[in-house]
């Protein structure tokens, strides 16, 4: 009964992997078919690829999310480091309410922390535009504050104390000894929050401005725009995107192991 039960779950997982994985797989080969169609197989091309890298539109799309992604990456870091030191070095009132509250963070819906922002910034007044989409994401800051609060937890105070007994300041020490033991986590951290942020839609979506498009909003108005699914363009920089996400994926999981 147990290998029974060992060959059903086996099978199933196989299952469940085809289901969730086909489709992305069947959009990958279809970008470098010189056919348009999904089901009929012509030839091997990059014709679409250079199409879409020439296109104006889908280079704008990637260049805002790209630099999106790397602002809010960085403000991210200095946020979540500097959470992390509070919480795990100091001593405050509140100090349990808010490590929890930065936990709480992160299992929010999303389509929620999207809908609560559009509404607050309609209530403040804000322009919709990269600002705002910038502070959207930001919102998940708290993903790299869980992983540098991590690795400080794992940190032996012994290496700062021994530099504040050789006669080090508490800059002297930060620079010197806590940041760089600190580093796979901030690293680590950030690829997170890079990756997170760079695929990011509905929070995209909820916050953006008129006329600023990341690369999923302009997938998505693509789609919408031909009513009959994704051109062969947009195929190859989907593609392209997917490919840059499992790159940042593999260098996260790398980095965490180290």
């Amino acid at each position: 009964m147990r290998r029974l039960g060992d060959r059903i779950l086996l099978a199933y997982t196989i299952m469940l992997f085809v289901f969730l994985y086909t489709p992305i797989v069947s959009m990958a080969l279809v970008s470098f078919n010189s056919g348009r169609g999904i089901l009929k197989w012509e030839s091997f091309t990059l014709e679409w690829y250079t199409k879409a890298l020439s296109n104006e539109k889908i280079l704008n799309a990637l260049f805002n999310s790209a630099w999106v992604a790397v602002t809010v990456t960085l403000l991210a870091i200095a946020m979540a480091l500097l959470a992390a030191i509070a919480v795990g070095r100091y001593q405050f009132r509140f100090k349990l309410a808010l490590n929890t509250g930065l936990f709480l963070a992160i299992v929010v819906p999303e389509i929620v922390e999207a809908l609560t922002l559009m509404l607050f910034f309609l209530w403040i007044g804000s322009p919709f535009g990269a600002s705002t989409v910038i502070i959207g994401h930001l919102v998940w800051f708290p993903i790299v504050y869980v992983v540098i609060r991590a690795r400080m937890a794992g940190m032996p105070r012994v290496y700062e104390e021994a530099a504040r007994v050789l006669g080090a300041n508490e800059l002297q020490t930060f620079f010197k000894i806590t940041l760089p033991l600190l580093l796979p986590g901030i690293i680590t951290g950030g690829l997170l929050i890079f990756t997170w942020s760079w695929d990011s839609f509905i929070k995209t979506q909820f916050t953006r401005g008129p006329g600023f498009e990341t690369l999923p909003i302009y997938i998505w108005n693509s789609v919408g725009a031909r009513g009959r699914g994704l051109s062969p363009e947009v195929n190859a920089i989907a593609t392209l995107s997917l490919i840059i996400s499992i790159a940042l994926a593999y260098l996260y999981t790398r980095f965490r192991g180290r």
